[in-house]
């Protein structure tokens, strides 16, 4: 006999039961009286039974079950119940006393509930796994991973949950204690004895995630997440979606919403041209440029690997996308004219640029070539060519730059803020802190120091930076993109600035070591052109909101003659070679002078 068919007669038999019990709840030991009520008890569970059938009860894995399914079960009593009323109220020969249904309704919903939460823990297998564990958030996501952990108990044992909230500190949850408040978290552990620890609180941001691994020693316990909420590609966390908490994490664990309609207006059906398509910002524009259907996706890069890489990447997950693979350098103006001409983009966007600040140092001239004059060239084009819009990736090292770098995206600001006003293109200039990950990064040399033993070395112990996630500030600059009018200036609010030294320190922990004690944290000395601290706006820049609170709008951008800019920057170029020691200082002059 299958199990659905013995769980049917076990549901019946249950609510015979029910029936003959409420009878004698009513009536007594009147044989008399019961002789006469008896017939309808049948009656009723004829009804219920064809009514579970149709309810679907018995398509349900009761080993399983959810509350969700509890539901479909009391359902399927109700109706029955009232079809019961129905049929007695239509058919006067056989009667049913009220409350004898009203009973045998009742006793049967609980014995049935009770006999599914019977079954679970008859099913029920004790844990194989001495492994304990702590969940810290008792939401939603926490008490789904339990209930994993309770139809997996190979994979350890939860003994405790921890929680910030008042109401639910003190109670349990399928017998589990809730602790708290997270503050607490250590004592906890040492309490229980947990051997591993899992944030459980998708929705948590960055600076709670910072605060909860700042709590945690994890020497002594594994830490371990789920993904963040955006993340998540269904709404049912699992054990199988845990992974290690990385640093994305602790700086850039936000969603970010941005307006996609609004983007795929400017977007969609367009011919777009993506400089530096090999680079770190520049691939995650093609990635996020590709969903929303241009007609044209041109893939500029002067490393032909980087640019190979992206476009592999691309085929598979959109084969059906139009694209074109350029190898060039954004300073080569006669070829970059021979890709206008073949691609002709409607829409630019230029992400091509030397970006590491002491390596330009050493060579002003490829900071210059590059990041000015390829900005230059390209701007130039896109008048000539009648180009739409053209989206300019600056920098926060741009605003009073210290360093090469910074000066050679601010020469490029200028451009384009004094690009004659009949070219019929719209310069959008976006300019924004340090993205995590990206290729030179301080976390990836962090990441290597780590793995080789140490030491970790940071330039300063009071340095700070911005951060913000790749796909965040990509998404920001498509959404900035949909905004600007002509020659807008946008800043992305990048949040609070994050201490290096804070962030060496977490690392070195999250990777289960001590800092001083396991790795050494060595302070060398600001490097040539690094700041302790940056800043996103100049003193005189006006800084209004718009629609999206991460993107801030830049009025009263200092402007001059265009042409006589270029010259400088011709000017500039030849100093970088003649006399590279001295371009940076006279660059400085210039534009506190402008």
């Amino acid at each position: 006999m299958s199990r659905r068919l013995l769980l049917f007669f076990i549901d019946v038999g249950l609510t015979l039961f029910a029936g003959i019990i409420a009878l004698f709840i009513r009536l007594g030991f009147d044989w008399a009286e019961l002789a006469k009520y008896f017939p309808s008890v049948p009656i009723y569970c004829s009804i219920s039974a064809l009514v579970y059938i149709l309810n679907g009860t018995y398509n349900i894995v009761w080993l399983y079950a959810s509350f969700k399914d509890m539901i479909t079960l009391m359902r399927g009593s109700a109706v029955a119940y009232l079809l019961n009323i129905l049929f007695f109220y239509l058919v006067r020969t056989i009667v049913l006393p009220r409350s004898v249904g009203v009973m045998t309704f009742l006793g049967s919903t609980m014995l049935m509930i009770a006999s599914r939460f019977f079954w679970q823990w008859l099913n029920t297998v004790p844990p194989t796994s001495n492994k304990r564990v702590l969940i810290i958030g008792a939401g939603s996501a926490g008490t789904m991973l339990l209930e994993d952990f309770e139809h997996r108990p190979n994979l350890g044992r939860v003994v405790g949950f921890l929680d910030d909230s008042p109401r639910k500190i003190g109670r349990k949850i399928h017998g589990i204690p809730i602790y708290g408040p997270i503050d607490e978290a250590q004592r906890v552990i040492d309490l229980l004895k947990v051997d591993e620890v899992i944030i459980a609180i998708p929705s948590a941001s960055a600076e709670q995630m910072r605060r909860i691994v700042s709590l945690i020693n994890p020497k002594h316990v594994k830490v371990r997440t789920l993904p963040g909420i955006y993340e998540l590609t269904d709404t049912q966390p699992r054990i199988g979606q845990l992974r290690e908490v990385t640093v994305e994490d602790l700086l850039g664990r936000e969603e970010t919403k941005v307006d996609l309609e609004q983007i795929r207006s400017y977007v969609k059906g367009r011919r777009i041209l993506v400089t530096g398509a090999g680079g770190s910002i520049g691939s995650e524009l093609c990635r996020q440029l590709a969903k929303l259907e241009p007609s044209m996706l041109v893939l500029l890069g002067k490393g032909e690997n980087s640019i190979y890489q992206i476009d592999e990447e691309l085929s598979v997950d959109y084969p059906l996308l139009n694209r074109m693979r350029v190898i060039a350098d954004v300073s080569d103006s006669v070829r970059m004219h021979q890709v206008f001409e073949i691609a002709k983009p409607e829409i630019v966007f230029h992400a091509a640029a030397h970006k590491h600040v002491p390596l330009m140092e050493e060579n002003p001239y490829e900071a210059l070539r590059v990041n000015t004059l390829g900005t230059k060239i390209v701007a130039k084009l896109c008048c000539e060519f009648d180009v739409e819009k053209m989206i300019f990736v600056s920098t926060d090292k741009a605003v009073k730059p210290s360093s090469i770098m910074g000066a050679s995206k601010r020469l490029a600001e200028l451009l384009l803020l004094s690009i004659d006003s009949k070219c019929k293109t719209n310069f959008v200039i976006v300019r924004f802190g340090n993205v995590i990950g990206s290729r030179g990064s301080v976390i990836l040399k962090f990441n290597y120091q780590i793995q080789k033993g140490g030491p970790v070395t940071v330039t300063d112990p009071r340095m700070t930076r911005y951060f913000m996630s790749i796909s965040e500030a990509v998404s920001l600059v498509l959404q900035a993109g949909s905004f600007g009018t002509d020659k807008d200036l946008f800043v992305l609010d990048m949040g609070k600035p994050i201490s290096i030294d804070t962030l060496a320190r977490t690392m070195i922990m999250l990777n289960g070591l001590v800092p001083d004690q396991d790795i050494k944290i060595v302070y060398t000395g600001s490097r040539d052109g690094e700041k302790l601290t940056e800043e996103l706006f100049y003193e005189y820049e006006k800084v209004e909101s718009t629609t999206h609170p991460k993107v801030l709008l830049v009025r009263n951008g200092k402007k001059v003659d265009f042409e006589k800019l270029c010259y400088t920057v011709d000017t500039f170029l030849k100093m970088a070679v003649e006399q590279p020691q001295e371009v940076f200082q006279k660059i400085q002059q210039f534009l506190n002078e402008t």
